[in-house]
């Protein structure tokens, strides 16, 4: 998964310098800069180390002004690809060099823990015992949890200071100044890089800014940890008062295990999914584990899992049968709509034709059709049936169509 999310990031990076060198070294020039004695109006177009730098300038938010868009339509495209290179290019690598800067933290916090003897100096305590559950120094804390982040960036700074001061032979302090300007994105332009240089703060800029993003989100989420310890230390030292119980007790019954627990961590600003937490968030939860459990014991047992596992089976064999139910319908349907389209469009040719030709048309009908209107294969369907007063008929439309015969009246005897 690591792997993938780093193959991910580098493929976003590399298209990325691929579309911006493919655009503006076929777009931009700038004066030259291969020519000994160059003329006034000499240009030539943009490298590609020119435009992979100037690209990284760009999504990184640093701009030094050496390098700009010229025509309109240049710049149209770079505010557009300003904005990408922002947002999904540049986050992923400042997203994996986050993720290896709290790798490193917590491997050092593991070191300090065993050197020291601090404990949770990164998360609220995870015991019981009041004498463990001490929440560590205020300066401990931030010592700790921030050390490793400002000794990487600036140990970072150190040495591109010393690789500009090689490159172009600046002042040390020069060179140093150069680089946390650029780092903070502030990117002054004053100090202008040179050509040689040029490949090196690709790396610079990119790495530099990440470092320092990293640094400073750690801030506001070290002060929501140390928040959370106090609050927690707060509520493991206070005793336990009518007021606390009223509070937790959800039903009136009394403060039970699970209302205890989950009103703990209300109190403390646990979360659920970036959320505060809540007891309705809860509910549909309880409600489920309800549901599964069968006898009402309190807790899943192995007859309740059984039972569960029985019901999911029996559920499934339902739903097997209504769609065995309804894939016979289907054809059941299709079955009555091939003799009946048929004999509409035959119906149709001879609805001008005489009822004596219509009922030797009706006795060539297919047994398919007798089958479908219920009546016995030998049954003349326009003579009337002997026990009813109903007779079958086929109206111009093909359907057959009952077709009711008046009851003949009665004879009168006389004797």
């Amino acid at each position: 998964m690591e792997l993938k999310r780093w193959l991910q990031c580098a493929f976003y990076v590399v298209s990325y310098f691929g579309v911006g060198i493919l655009f503006y070294c076929n777009v931009e020039t700038k004066p030259c800069e291969d020519v000994v004695d160059p003329e006034p109006d000499c240009t030539e177009p943009w490298t590609p180390v020119d435009s992979v730098y100037f690209v990284m300038v760009s999504m990184s938010t640093v701009g030094y002004g050496d390098f700009f868009p010229s025509t309109t339509e240049s710049r149209v495209f770079t505010l557009f690809f300003i904005i990408y290179g922002i947002v999904v290019p540049f986050a992923s690598l400042a997203s994996e060099l986050a993720t290896v800067m709290d790798r490193a933290v917590g491997r050092f916090l593991k070191v300090w823990s065993l050197c020291f003897g601090h404990h949770h100096l990164r998360a609220w305590s995870r015991t019981n015992d009041k004498a463990d559950a001490g929440a560590p120094g205020s300066i401990t804390f931030w010592v700790s949890n921030m050390l490793i982040p400002v000794m990487m960036f600036t140990t970072w700074q150190i040495f591109c200071a010393c690789v500009f001061t090689v490159l172009q032979e600046l002042p040390f302090s020069l060179a140093l100044y150069h680089c946390l300007v650029t780092a903070t994105t502030v990117g002054y332009g004053d100090v202008l890089v040179t050509k040689e240089a040029r490949p090196f703060a690709v790396v610079h800029v990119g790495v530099s800014v990440a470092l320092l993003g990293a640094c400073i989100a750690e801030v506001p989420a070290l002060w929501d940890i140390r928040n959370v310890q106090l609050r927690q230390l707060e509520i493991l030292q206070r005793a336990l008062d009518v007021e606390m119980i009223k509070a937790l007790d959800r039903d009136g019954n009394g403060v039970d295990k699970l209302e205890f627990c989950i009103g703990i961590l209300i109190e403390i600003g646990a979360e659920l999914a970036g959320l505060p937490l809540q007891w309705d968030d809860i509910v549909p939860f309880i409600e489920q584990f309800e549901a599964f459990d069968v006898d009402k014991s309190g807790h899943l047992s192995s007859e309740d899992l059984e039972l569960m596992a029985s019901a999911m089976e029996a559920n499934r064999s339902e739903l097997r049968k209504q769609l065995s139910h309804q894939m016979s319908m289907r054809r059941h349907r299709e079955d009555w709509e091939s003799p009946l389209s048929t004999m509409t469009s035959q119906v149709s040719d001879a609805s001008n034709a005489s009822w004596g030709e219509m009922a030797s048309h009706a006795r060539q009908v297919s047994p398919k059709l007798q089958q479908m209107t219920s009546l016995p294969a030998d049954l003349d369907p326009i003579v009337e049936s002997p026990n009813a007063s109903m007779s079958l008929a086929f109206g111009v439309f093909g359907a057959p169509a009952i077709v009711e015969r008046p009851e003949r009246p009665a004879r009168e005897v006389s004797l």
